[in-house]
């Protein structure tokens, strides 16, 4: 048994304990939802050139067969595929994602559909091994994510090497006393700073895939007898005190009786969660009143406090992932093209688009607070035309956030279009139908075998 007087113990007893008839109805849809969510960012990522690199690295090292590599006609061993198919997942900042947990299911779901296949695990033991890593990352993430905001460390690395731990631990069925020394294990590969979004580069796609991988081998390894530290996350040295700046802390009561997946974000915007709203709020307006961006004299948008840094901070992108933390861009793109289509964000010649970066260069970010009960990525965007005119609009949260809700046919349609010139429509419909009926038991080889490159 795990000693659950530490954190990981606790941590490991309820996901090794955790079964599907346990997860209520609402749970297991929108598990489904975001799997489906991420399986459509997959495979628009085996298309982008920014991650090819990881692709050719893994092809470069082929390994034993076992689990397959989004958009390839190859297999690789499960956490080879896990870390080209959460870097892929996390290649266009398009995956889910979550106030406190960060990014989930690029780190989780690749490391779970990895082992799954590889092991013929059905569509029940898949669901709950992603609710079971998203929960873990959610109540880690509610220890640590304001330390980490605040000193630059990237949650999304930081918590995905536990969720995909806690996933691949509940594939494996590993014990309370294997988990908890899984956690300890992978406690070592945390890690990834923000930089990215102070000056770019495209490292920060590798976060989701190499977390993947790190929580595959970690269980893997748990399982052979190796060992860690059981304080891994409130001992001295631990991951509470390290990254959250909250030594000795415990999980809050209050976040172990909710359901962190029900929590999920999905992003409609190819772009840094923070800047959803203000995009949304342009949107609103501009659907509301033509504007022409030639007569736009000063917009001024306001921002919780971390997003003034964290997405308003880049005004000349220089790759994509610039570009994806540019709100200057983001919204040059929409008075310019009308859209924030994925495909733009990787155009070198709009990141130097005179007509989009004269938008970002009278773009005023500032920091506001935000109402009381509106969710923290909100905005208010104020814009002053050369008449003298002004238009404003204040947006509480944005589409896609659990308090604007998407809807199942909002998800199919952002996979559809994500899959669209990729894979042929019927087997995008045979994903989508293999995905909303996991529940039912289907076989997950079944459904990684639609991921693969056809001739």
């Amino acid at each position: 048994m795990a000693d659950e007087d530490t954190v990981a113990g606790r941590l490991a007893s309820w996901v090794s304990r955790l079964r599907f008839e346990d997860l209520p109805a609402e749970v297991v849809e929108r598990t489904e939802q975001v799997i489906l969510d991420q399986l459509g960012v997959q495979v628009l990522g085996s298309t982008l050139p920014n991650i090819q690199p990881v692709r050719q690295l893994a092809a470069a090292a082929p390994g034993a067969p076992e689990s397959t590599v989004t958009g390839s006609d190859r297999k690789t061993t499960a956490a080879q595929a896990a870390y080209v198919n959460g870097t892929l997942g996390h290649s266009c900042e398009y995956d889910d994602a979550h106030a406190t947990a960060w990014h989930t299911s690029s780190a989780v779901v690749p490391a779970a559909l990895a082992l799954a296949e590889r092991d013929g695990a059905d569509g029940r033991e898949l669901i709950t091994a992603v609710a079971a890593g998203i929960q873990v990352m959610g109540l880690l993430g509610a220890v640590t994510t304001s330390g980490m905001l605040a000193t630059g460390w990237h949650g999304s690395k930081v918590l995905g090497v536990f969720g995909a731990t806690a996933a691949a631990g509940r594939i494996l069925r590993l014990s309370p006393a294997e988990l908890t020394q899984a956690f300890g294990i992978v406690g070592s590969d945390a890690s990834g700073t923000m930089e990215y979004d102070r000056s770019g580069g495209e490292v920060k796609r590798l976060h989701a895939g190499s977390a993947a991988r790190a929580g595959t081998e970690a269980a893997q390894l748990a399982r052979l007898g190796l060992t860690g530290p059981p304080t891994i996350f409130e001992g001295h040295r631990g991951v509470f005190g390290l990254f959250g700046g909250a030594e000795g802390a415990d999980i809050p009561e209050a976040a172990w009786q909710h359901w962190q997946v029900l929590d999920t974000i999905f992003r409609f915007y190819p772009a840094v969660g923070t800047v959803h709203a203000p995009l949304d709020a342009i949107r609103h307006l501009r659907e509301a009143t033509p504007i022409d961006p030639q007569q736009i004299a000063r917009i001024r948008i306001g921002l919780v406090d971390f997003a003034v840094g964290h997405g308003a901070a880049i005004t000349r992108p220089t790759d994509a992932i610039s570009a994806q933390f540019s709100l200057a861009f983001g919204a040059g793109l929409q008075f310019v093209t009308g859209r924030n289509a994925p495909a733009d964000y990787f155009d070198p010649n709009l990141w130097n688009d005179p007509a989009i970066l004269a938008i970002g260069d009278v773009i005023e970010p500032y920091a506001m607070p935000i109402p009381a009960g509106d969710p923290v990525f909100s905005a208010r965007v104020d814009i002053e035309l050369r008449d003298g005119s002004h238009l404003e609009h204040y947006q509480a949260g944005f589409r896609g956030h659990p308090t604007r809700p998407a809807t199942s046919a909002d998800i199919e349609r952002k996979f559809t279009e994500n899959v669209a010139g990729v894979l042929g429509g019927e087997t995008s419909a045979a994903i989508v139908e293999t995905v909303a009926t996991l529940h039912e038991g289907n076989s997950v080889p079944s459904l990684t075998a639609l991921l693969r490159r056809r001739p």
